[in-house]
């Protein structure tokens, strides 16, 4: 399958900083790194805290699902799942498969340096990988017309491999610069001055740390100096027994630390009157040593708000409550990560995936782009307990308590299993109680009286229970869909940013409120639209409690109108008026709703 030659066309409403390195783009060669990229490169590698925060778009990044996708004149992407759209995306391929190492030094680079090169190699054979590489690592020989004739990937030391550009490929991505559009920018480009004075900090910590160990100068009388074993002269200070003694147990201590002889003093035998003239001077303050600490604290401080991503991202979460963390957590994706990951999407449709498209004839070629899915990209908290309360209000489906739970999907019982199973715990809800021994047993007595304590009374209890369970569930379907019609409201948040932002931080049952009547109808949505669905697990319970279809199916579509009709209230109301009535005559009786 041949690869697009040229550059992408710039009619196109889709628009990202990058192109394929070619004929028209033959100033690449002479191209030179700037400055603070170099300077960013280094500096990364000496920081610890700049070289974890240069991770922190490759951890997430590595975990999307990278696809082709239709758009739609509303901008709503379908998943194309076979042809050549899916073809042409898949060549773009880890050495070992997937793409996640591919996505990791995109989202490091861009960090660090702010572009990259994608580059294929082994084109069209059996050994073609494609990596995302600095520009350093690629040089490209031209001609004398300024095309490349060759491209140069520079592996470790001197060692280095030629293809020709029938067999590799480079393709330039980048952050333009607000100044230059064709130059990249960067968050570490703002934050270079600040990790260099951290290093400055740093060397200045090391300093006052070896210096300690010269503990004091200590100043003995030249009457108790030891005469040497041999004359070599005044001049020569290892011509003193004492001071060679002396120096050669501090180097003891510095290269052994630990052992016996480095923690064990240096014995000196002196007159009884030279003690008190022999004198130790500190020369290390405990008060004013490492004041570096506080400096370096405010420029970690610094760096940490100064790059794109939450601060508490590079300081820790130590200092928050679980709910804030997992808060955090999240947010960390949705304003960081997803426009990280939208890029490398957009980049890869204008400078590869739709020119390859329509160089292969392919009709619709414009609306194919590429597009993520980022479902393992956040790791969602354990809801166990979420799960058994939702099946116990029968708000939750079989397959999506399995989930929750994580239990394997091929563990779900068939539908005779279901079924037995359920008759079993019917048997053991209908079992009686232990009888009281001062009234007997009353099935020993046979069946009780007709009348308001009798058969008659019973029934009426039995269903006045089923139908607070009905109550319940009701209640959790019309929480329900409103959680839903704020889940699709958010979904619209790549389509107008705006549209949604009054809602961040807002509970998915309320955004709709937040929003208004205005804002839904400006994203082209309906109330009814979308709440439809919320009430189907209540359908189905409805069923397992002995409503007819048509009473469930009427039941549920009352429960939606409600839902739209109140979606802009502030807070969920209550279930309206005589529905209690409506849920307690409705069992055996088809027409009750009706009326």
């Amino acid at each position: 399958m041949a690869l697009p030659s040229r550059r992408p066309d710039r009619s196109r409403s889709l628009t990202a900083s990058a192109y394929r390195v070619g004929d028209r783009d033959s100033d690449y060669a002479r191209r030179r790194n700037l400055p603070w990229q170099q300077r960013a490169l280094e500096t990364v590698t000496i920081v610890p805290e700049l070289n974890f925060a240069s991770r922190f778009y490759a951890r997430m990044l590595k975990q999307l699902r990278i696809f082709p996708a239709m758009r739609d004149a509303q901008d709503q992407k379908t998943e194309i799942k076979d042809g050549l759209p899916l073809e042409v995306l898949n060549r773009i391929q880890d050495p070992g498969g997937g793409r996640s190492q591919l996505l990791a030094s995109y989202g490091r680079l861009m960090f660090i340096t702010g572009e990259g090169i994608l580059f294929g190699r082994d084109l069209d054979t059996e050994r073609e990988r494609w990596t995302f590489v600095w520009n350093g690592e690629i040089k490209v020989e031209t001609d004398s017309q300024g095309r490349p004739r060759k491209i140069i990937h520079l592996l470790s030391g001197s060692e280095s491999r030629e293809y020709t550009p029938e067999q590799a490929v480079l393709y330039r991505m980048w952050t333009p610069s607000p100044t230059r559009s064709y130059e990249a920018e960067s968050p570490m480009q703002a934050g270079l001055e600040i990790a260099e004075e951290l290093i400055i900090l740093t060397k200045s910590v090391r300093a006052t740390a070896v210096s300690r160990l010269i503990n004091g100068l200590l100043f003995m009388p030249a009457e108790i100096s030891p005469p040497p074993e041999e004359a070599l002269g005044d001049e020569d200070p290892y011509n003193d027994p004492w001071s060679a003694d002396f120096i050669e147990h501090v180097i003891t201590q510095i290269e052994n630390p630990g052992t016996a002889e480095a923690a064990s003093p240096l014995i000196s035998w002196v007159t009884g009157e030279m003690i008190e003239k022999i004198k130790w001077i500190a020369i290390h303050d405990p008060q004013t040593d490492y004041m570096e600490r506080e400096l370096r604290r405010e420029a970690i401080t610094r760096l940490a708000y100064g790059m794109d991503m939450p601060p508490e991202a590079l300081t820790g979460l130590g200092n928050t409550n679980h709910w804030a963390a997992m808060q955090i957590l999240g947010d960390m994706w949705k304003s960081h990560g997803a426009p990280v990951a939208q890029q490398f999407c957009d980049e890869v449709s204008a400078a590869y995936l739709q020119p390859a498209l329509r160089e292969a004839g392919f009709e619709d070629w414009k609306s194919v782009v590429a597009d993520y899915d980022a479902s393992q990209v956040v790791v969602k908290p354990d809801r166990s307990e979420d799960a058994d309360t939702a099946a116990k209000l029968a708000m939750i489906s079989p397959r999506g308590y399995r989930l929750m739970k994580n239990i394997p999907e091929e563990w779900a019982p068939t539908e005779k299993e279901r079924k037995e199973i359920l008759e079993v715990l019917g048997r053991g809800q209908q079992q009686r109680k232990p009888a009281d021994p001062a009234q007997g047993d009353p099935a020993a007595n046979g069946p009780p009286p007709p009348g308001a304590e009798g058969d008659s009374g019973r029934r009426t209890r039995v269903v006045t229970s089923s139908s607070a369970e009905a109550m319940g569930a009701a209640a959790m379907a019309l929480a329900r869909c409103r959680e839903l019609a704020g889940i699709r409201l958010r979904q619209k948040e790549k389509v107008c940013p705006d549209c949604i932002a009054p809602a961040n931080g807002s509970p998915h049952a309320l955004v709709a409120s937040v929003i208004g009547p205005n804002g839904v109808e400006g994203l082209g949505l309906e109330p009814l639209r979308l709440v439809r669905g919320g009430a189907d697990t209540l359908r189905e319970m409805l069923s397992h409690w002995g409503y007819s279809s048509t009473q469930s199916e009427a039941i549920c579509e009352l429960i939606e109108a409600f839902a739209a009709r109140t979606l802009y209230d502030g807070r969920q109301p209550p279930l309206p008026a005589g529905f209690a009535a409506h849920l307690e005559h409705a069992k055996g009786d088809d027409d009750a709703l009706a009326r």
